[in-house]
């Protein structure tokens, strides 16, 4: 009985690791969406201003 409570506790202790990790990994892609963002209104930025002094 105690060992499967154990048994338990470390499936609880591996799914929340795994959904951690998920989490670290969806946080990163989130970052890297934020810079893209970035750098793609600051291109924006960049081509209207071109464009409105022609």
């Amino acid at each position: 009985m105690e060992i499967d409570f154990i048994q338990e506790l470390k499936k609880c202790d591996e799914l929340l690791d795994g959904y951690l990790r998920q989490i670290e990994i969806q946080e990163e892609f989130i970052q890297k969406q934020k810079e893209l963002i970035e750098y793609l209104e600051n291109h924006i930025s960049k081509i209207t201003d071109i464009v409105s002094s022609v």
